[in-house]
């Protein structure tokens, strides 16, 4: 057989490596998607299957099993290949979609929602890495982009879809509709993403190192979701077991000879600084999307409309930034990038900070729109500088810790900013209950008189002042970090 008839010609090789980055951008549509499009189903989910007690835990569950099992999937496709971990990742999560939609319960759904988690933990990172492999290094940027403002567009989208699908086919489908798009990301998948040999043997997973991560990073995780509503025992009892067991798996990966994370990377200040970057806009992520919202029906009197345009303002943003500065990464280094967008940042959140009620619009959208390009160039220059200071034996882990830090941010932020605020309510109005449901129901508002709605309001505008603060002051901290970006990090010096 010739050379011709058994390589791909350049054109088909060209079109292989486009099709395969067509369906990671699919499959992280899918995973980003996720969390948005069953946030207005829910409501309908809970009047069918009752069991509002365990409502977060519909969520909760889902953010639980994809933040302990993000790492392990980046040490499977070091040693195993992309393409079977991403295949196997993608199995579970449509499994788990599948079964999402036959829940009969609360607590099924919640148990499907977990399986569910355990395959998405792997969909966007082994997506990205993916990405990162086919693409040539100066294409990286834009593909990040790409994949960067599909969180922004998606953000938008999921409750339309949501919305769409209770209203017509039943709220079933806001998990069935992941089976067509994900079986055409896995066929995609399987018919064109070839993958180099694998040289020398599977260094084997090391099972009791995972076992201490998972048990560890769960009993976090599960402290930080439940932090509202468990005793200060239990709480007490899960950190301790968290860190006993965190403890316990660092000593290890310094003994075993092929650990999950390994030494060498976490010792770069570009990756530190990227965890520290991903771990710092996560939580600055959930305070926005989280408690923005409160602030325009709670304090402003808005709608859920006047809502949705403030999120659809930052997320817009993001998507624009992202894609704006993708085209010119390449010929920049990361670390002007990194310290002009943090800078952005801390002005979008020292806006939100000073933020009055009743005040103009136009400052709350201005500050979103800081807030939006701030975190989608943030995003972009530390997933690219991830991808492209480590060798390609190492990329799957080091991108899955990144995403790993983004989760666990997320987690700490809702919790950190939902402690300041009821702290903030408590403080001000002890022993008055459900001011925010109160201010943000129409009907409920509009029972209140002149003098109780003052009152209320400038209650909630006081603890939503602190949760700003606190907002702007984890901003100033990812701008401290994008100082420890090494000063020539840039694209084209791979390993």
């Amino acid at each position: 057989m010739s050379t011709a008839e058994q390589a791909p010609t350049f054109p088909e090789r060209k079109i292989r490596r486009e099709l395969v980055i067509g369906a990671m951008l699919i499959s992280t549509f899918m995973a980003a998607v996720e969390v948005t499009v069953i946030s207005t189903a829910m409501p309908t989910i809970v009047a069918q299957l009752g069991g509002f007690s365990l409502f977060s835990w519909a969520f909760g569950s889902y953010l639980l099993t994809q933040a302990v099992t993000t790492p392990l999937y980046g040490r499977l496709a070091d040693s195993y290949g992309r393409k079977r971990v991403y295949l196997a990742s993608a199995a579970l999560f449509l499994v788990g979609s599948l079964l999402c939609g036959c829940a009969w319960s609360m607590g099924s759904l919640i148990f499907f929602r977990a399986l569910q988690g355990i395959g998405g933990g792997g969909l966007v990172p082994m997506a990205t890495t993916i990405i990162g492999d086919v693409s040539e290094p100066v294409d990286r940027p834009r593909m990040m982009g790409y994949v960067s403002g599909i969180w922004g567009i998606s953000a938008i989208v999921g409750p339309l879809l949501g919305a769409l699908f209770v209203n017509s086919l039943g709220w079933p489908f806001v998990f069935w509709v992941n089976l067509p798009i994900g079986l055409l990301a896995m066929a995609m998948v399987a018919r064109f993403l070839h993958e180099p040999p694998r040289t020398g043997r599977h260094q084997p997973i090391d099972l009791a190192g995972a076992s201490l991560l998972v048990v560890g990073v769960g009993a976090l995780m599960v402290a930080l979701v439940q932090i509202e509503t468990l005793s200060v025992a239990a709480l007490g009892g899960l950190a301790a077991l968290g860190a006993a067991t965190l403890g316990g798996f660092a000593w290890r990966e310094r003994r075993v000879a092929d650990p999950l994370l390994p030494a060498h990377l976490l010792r770069r200040p570009i990756i530190l600084a990227a965890n520290a970057s991903a771990l710092l806009c996560g939580a600055l992520l959930i305070g926005g999307s989280a408690f923005l919202p409160t602030w325009v029906q709670g304090v402003d009197g808005g709608d859920a409309l006047a809502a949705g345009i403030v999120l659809g303002v930052m997320t817009v943003s993001w998507t624009v930034a992202s894609l704006s500065m993708s085209r010119i990464l390449a010929r920049v280094s990361f670390r002007p990038v990194a310290i002009c967008a943090s800078i952005v940042l801390v002005a979008g959140s020292i806006g939100l900070a000073l933020v009055t009620a009743h005040q103009d619009g136009l400052w709350l959208d201005l500050s979103c729109v800081a807030i939006g390009v701030g975190l989608g160039l943030n995003s972009l220059v530390f997933t690219v500088a991830v991808q492209s200071s480590v060798a390609r034996a190492d990329r799957g882990r080091a991108t899955a810790l990144f995403y790993f830090s983004r989760l666990l941010g997320q987690a700490l932020g809702a919790a950190a900013f939902g402690g300041v605020l009821n702290r903030g309510l408590e403080r001000t109005a002890p022993g008055i209950h459900d001011i925010v449901r109160d201010l943000v129901s129409p009907a409920r508002r509009a029972d209140l008189g002149m003098v109780e709605l003052a009152r209320l309001v400038a209650t909630l505008e006081g603890a939503l002042h602190d949760v700003f603060l606190l907002a702007a002051a984890v901003a100033v901290g990812a701008l401290l970090v994008t100082l420890f970006v090494p000063r020539m990090a840039r694209l084209g010096l791979e390993e």
